[in-house]
């Protein structure tokens, strides 16, 4: 009797702290801070139409910098934000934004051939690029992410120099938090995203 009260006593225990652990984990819209304004800029996606802030306004972005030719990190950044798209399948405000570090080569036509050779989902999810000014003053002045240029590359060098974060901006163009691309951070994001949509108005 003493052996089963003991093991009783111990799987209330453990019960307790696994609900402190899980309710631990959770956060709030108010956990997430509100980092910095994303500026007025203006570029164009995929299908030529422009993107500017306040084509992010009513929704929640998960952006991302990468350029069409990477062969380094930006295709583990890529299927990272395809597997992120997926499982946020279930919330609507949750949007996409790949922003090309390479406005010289990648233009809309060759984002467009990349998106459909790779079979990404571009019904909330846009690639943008544009001048070269315009894209350093968002991705440095706005998003406040590293970026090298096509002239800094070392000799026979393929990579430009840029973040490998992703960021979430909110339904205000807000930035609300950096994370890395690797499982710990998308799940922080993903945390934190879910966190955000739950505040939001629904969408019909």
């Amino acid at each position: 009797m003493r052996s089963k009260i003991f093991d009783l006593r111990l799987l209330s225990l453990v019960a307790l702290v696994a609900l402190l652990v899980t309710g631990c984990s959770k956060r709030s819209a108010a956990d997430v801070p509100v980092l910095g304004q994303l500026p007025e800029f203006s570029l164009v996606d995929q299908d030529q139409r422009v993107f500017a802030r306040e084509s992010m306004e009513g929704n929640l972005w998960v952006s991302a910098f990468v350029f069409t030719h990477c062969r380094s990190t930006c295709p583990r950044i890529t299927a990272h934000m395809k597997g992120l798209q997926s499982r946020l399948s279930d919330v609507p405000s949750a949007h996409f934004v790949s922003v090309s570090v390479d406005p010289r080569n990648d233009t809309p036509e060759v984002i467009k051939a990349y998106m459909t050779k790779n079979e990404l989902d571009e019904s909330n999810w846009r690639f943008v690029t544009g001048d070269e000014e315009a894209i350093r003053h968002v991705v440095v002045d706005g998003f406040r992410v590293g970026l090298g240029d096509e002239d800094s590359k070392a000799a026979g060098a393929e990579d430009i120099m840029h973040s490998n974060s992703f960021v979430l901006v909110d339904d205000r163009a807000q930035v609300r938090g950096y994370y890395r691309a690797n499982n710990d951070g998308i799940g922080d994001l993903e945390r934190d995203l879910r966190a955000l949509a739950a505040v939001l108005p629904a969408k019909h």
